[in-house]
């Protein structure tokens, strides 16, 4: 019986997708780069407190109509059981 080849595809340009370098496992290799490591970057540089005023400011006009929906829907669903099933 033959032996099978490695089966090869046109659209393959040798990615890697998901790197399976896990430590722990037996075919760890300490050696090759960790995904999302890129030694050209340049450090972060930190936020102005304006910035981060705006970031904090963002978050909050984002979050607070999403609290009151809940707390309006949870005052709702008391209010229902007060006034129509405990009658």
């Amino acid at each position: 019986m033959k032996k099978k080849g490695k089966k090869t595809y046109s659209d393959d340009d040798g990615r890697v997708i998901a790197p399976m370098n896990i430590d722990g496992m037996p075919w760890f290799n300490p050696k090759t780069q960790k995904t999302g490591e890129n030694k050209e970057a340049k450090p972060q540089e930190k936020m102005t407190r304006k910035e981060m005023m705006r970031l904090i400011w963002n978050l909050y006009s984002a979050l607070i109509p999403i609290a009151l929906i809940f707390i309006v829907a949870f005052g709702g669903l008391i209010a229902f059981m007060v006034f129509v099933w405990l009658k």
